[in-house]
């Protein structure tokens, strides 16, 4: 298991240092016998296959990333999607968030330390960095989750199954530390486009897919706990934190299978996470 630390100063000063944790193999998480997924169609159900996205139009096949995953929930379980973005636009997307850190003036502390001044109006954390990406993120993100709707809506699929069908394909994601991004965090539409990301990457684009499914969705944060995830509002029987009178289940988002609901036994202290509620990205499904 990896861990990297971020340290931010911003106008109030120093925050609190935070880390990303990947759960690595689920099997070795503190004893707990849950598996991954074995991969391609083990029940000899076809895959739904949700398509493939690729922007801008014209784009070639061969920059998507091809996804394979189940929900379990739902019949057939297995399920496929492309997503790739053109050299132009992948390295735009780059560049903007390169250009954030210029601004913020973020600067790298080394062993994945950092510091940058915080904008007027925000506090030392990551929620402005967060809605921002979400901002300048939204149409490519937007284009994924028209997929994701579509299929949806095609099935006549409930929220808790649109939940899960989203998450597994977050959590199928490869987990991986951002060595060289501003932030330490890779742009919600690179995550899926170069399949890679840390918890808080995945996060992000999780909620914003969750949301244009046009499910209640945040993002859960914790200095102490060196994590961050999802909170979903959904009625459940595991883990939920509130928030402004709502209760969110917990989400995991960098482990595959992680059911909803369960919180790994090492971040189960609710009192050390804060919700994010964030402005930003795409428009709900309605």
């Amino acid at each position: 298991m990896k861990t990297f630390f971020k340290w931010m100063l911003g106008v109030v000063g120093l925050a609190s240092c935070f880390c990303c944790c990947g759960l690595g193999t689920l099997g070795h998480l503190a004893g707990m016998d849950i598996a991954p997924p074995e991969p391609g169609h083990p029940s000899g159900a076809r895959a739904v296959d949700l398509g493939l996205v690729l922007l801008p139009p014209g784009t070639s096949p061969q920059r998507a990333r091809d996804y394979d995953w189940r929900a379990d929930n739902i019949q057939p379980p297995e399920h496929h999607v492309s997503y790739g973005l053109g050299t132009a636009l992948a390295q735009t997307l780059a560049d903007e968030h390169a250009a954030l850190g210029r601004q913020l003036h973020y600067r790298s502390l080394g062993r994945e330390r950092f510091s940058f001044n915080a904008p007027p109006g925000c506090s030392a954390d990551m929620r402005c960095i967060y809605e921002e990406l979400m901002r300048t993120n939204a149409e490519p993100v937007r284009r994924l989750g028209d997929a994701f709707v579509a299929s949806i809506r095609e099935r006549r699929l409930d929220a808790a199954q649109a939940t899960q069908l989203i998450l597994g394909f977050v959590q199928r994601i490869d987990y991986e530390l951002p060595e060289h991004e501003a932030f330490g965090i890779v742009p919600p539409a690179l995550v899926p486009a170069e399949n890679r990301g840390d918890c808080d990457s995945k996060a992000v684009l999780a909620v914003m897919l969750l949301r244009q499914a046009g499910v209640d969705a945040v993002v859960l944060y914790s200095d102490p706990l060196s994590h961050a995830a999802v909170g979903v509002g959904l009625p459940g029987k595991g883990t939920a934190l509130r928030y402004a009178g709502r209760s969110y289940q917990y989400a995991e988002v960098t482990a595959q299978g992680w059911p909803l609901g369960m919180i790994p036994p090492q971040y189960d202290k609710p009192r050390l996470w804060k919700v994010l509620p964030l402005n930003g990205g795409p428009d709900t499904a309605g």
